[in-house]
This record gives structure tokens, sequence and C-alpha cells, in this order.
């Protein structure tokens, strides 16, 4: 299928919102070069995509947008060879091709991402791996919702948690999560399922846990919010990423009314994270 190219101009400081603004399901790429974005998208999402561009929030997008259709090729081959190791706190985020060392005290985490969410290099992902220090405790379980490659569960499984399950929507990140579970030698302590986290009772039947992660968007992660604290132990922690800065004040709100005091708030760039802790209900 051809894949159409959307070449437009953005403010380089607004541009994690143009992306955060874009539908993750919609969208196979981004190219942000200065002030220059371009916006890939297979031809059966164009239609979206385009609609979604042409009603972007003022300032996302200044002037026009050119289109360009492109023939078909291996866009994932492609990509994969920008990823290169990058750090994140005491981890490493590093492709099987890249058979560097690490530096002495450092935690490798191999990821060959294949198109799924996770490979360290964005600022949601490192926030939530930067600050995991203290909120996995030795033999506590973790949940991952929207896990992609599985690099936040792993970071936990290396942290000290006994067991990781998580969950994606994408039958393709479970399978990639899946793979990357295996070359860091962590199946057994691994569960992967596809879910779209607003239920969660057909997978997980009673299980709670003592810690849950979620590196998602705004909407998705207050539409599952509900479900994840009901999965949430008393006195368990709960980690969000994938927000703006400016979607701090309406999280907090949300955090507070479901019953979570807020532990700590990070920042890198534009990007926001959180941990809260779940109050006990006596």
């Amino acid at each position: 299928m051809p894949t159409i190219a959307f070449e437009l101009t953005s403010p380089p400081q607004r541009q994690e919102e143009l992306v955060a603004w874009l539908d993750e399901e919609e969208v196979s790429g981004i190219l942000q070069e200065e002030s220059r974005v371009t916006v890939y998208a297979d031809e059966a999402c164009a239609d979206r995509v385009r609609a979604l561009l042409h009603e972007a929030p003022d300032g996302l997008v200044e002037g026009g947008i050119t289109e360009e259709e492109i023939a078909d090729r291996n866009w994932n081959a492609d990509w994969e060879r920008t990823i290169t190791p990058i750090t994140a706190g005491p981890f490493r985020i590093r492709p099987t091709w890249e058979t560097s060392a690490p530096t002495q005290g450092t935690v490798d985490i191999l990821i060959d991402p294949k198109m799924s969410f996770g490979t360290g290099h964005h600022e949601s992902t490192r926030l939530l791996l930067s600050s995991l220090a203290g909120k996995v405790t030795e033999g506590c379980r973790v949940l991952d919702a929207g896990t992609g490659t599985g690099v936040l569960a792993f970071a936990a499984l290396h942290s000290g948690a006994d067991h990781a399950d998580a969950f994606d929507y994408d039958p393709l990140c479970m399978e990639n999560a899946a793979e990357n579970a295996e070359l860091n030698a962590l199946s057994d302590r691994f569960h992967v399922f596809q879910d779209d986290g607003t239920s969660l009772s057909a997978s997980l039947g009673d299980c709670v846990y003592d810690v849950i992660m979620a590196n998602i968007n705004r909407e998705v992660l207050r539409s599952m919010l509900p479900t994840l604290y009901a999965r949430l132990k008393e006195g368990g922690r709960l980690g969000l990423a994938g927000l703006l800065i400016s979607d701090a004040v309406i999280m907090r709100d949300e955090l507070h009314t479901l019953g979570l005091d807020i532990m700590e708030e990070n920042e890198e760039g534009s990007w926001w994270s959180v941990w809260a802790l779940r109050r006990n209900d006596a």
C-alpha cells in the first residue's frame, strides 16, 4: 500500500504538542527537521490524518500542507537502522545489532523495536525509566499498560519485581514484546496479552498489582484510569507518562479524585510524568 507524506511547518517549541495531537494508530511515522515536519500515513489512513492536521489547534501548523505519494517500501527496516543505544537512569536500551559493552553499573535491556513504542529515545519513556528507583520493590508484581516493546516491564523486572504482566491493543506490539522478553531471558517472569485497558477482567481475573505503569496519551490514560486504579493494591504505586506539561493540572485532579496522592513529578522538554500512591481504603 502506498504511503502519503504530509509536509508542513510547525514551530519547534510546539512540535511535541503536534505529535501528541495526532492519533498514533493512524500515523506510520513522523520526521522532525527544525521547523519542517513530515507526517507519514498509509493510504488507508490518509483521510483521517489529513483531517487531524487541518483541525489542529491554532499555531501547531503554520501555512499550507503539501502531500506526496510514496511507493511502498520496507519502512520498518529503514527505521530500525536509526535505532542506537540510549541510557535512561540505570538502564541502557540497545538493539541486538549494537554490541558495545555498557558502562559499569548500567543494566542492559535488549530491544529490537519493530516499530513498537519504547526504545528509550522518547522523553516519556525516559521519564519513567529514570524515576523507577524506589517505586519497584523486591518481589512485587507489576502491570505495564500499553506495553509497546515491553521495556518498562523489563526495567521493573531488573529492579526486583517478581513478575510483570503487560498488555497492548496492537497484536504486533504483543509479538514484539514477547520476542524482546526472550532476548532478555525474562519470558518466565513476563506475560503479555491483548487488551484495550478499559476492563481487563477477562484477562486478569482478580489479580491486583503493587506497581502499574502506563506510557500512553492523556485521553487514553483518562479512559483507563478507573480500571487501573481498581487493579492497584492499597499503598500501590501508579506511574504515568506520555503526557505534556500542559496536561498536568487535569491529570492531578483526576488522580486526586480517584483516591491517589502525588508522590513525584518529573519533566523533560515538553513532557511530564507523575507517580501517585493509592491511599488505604480504611
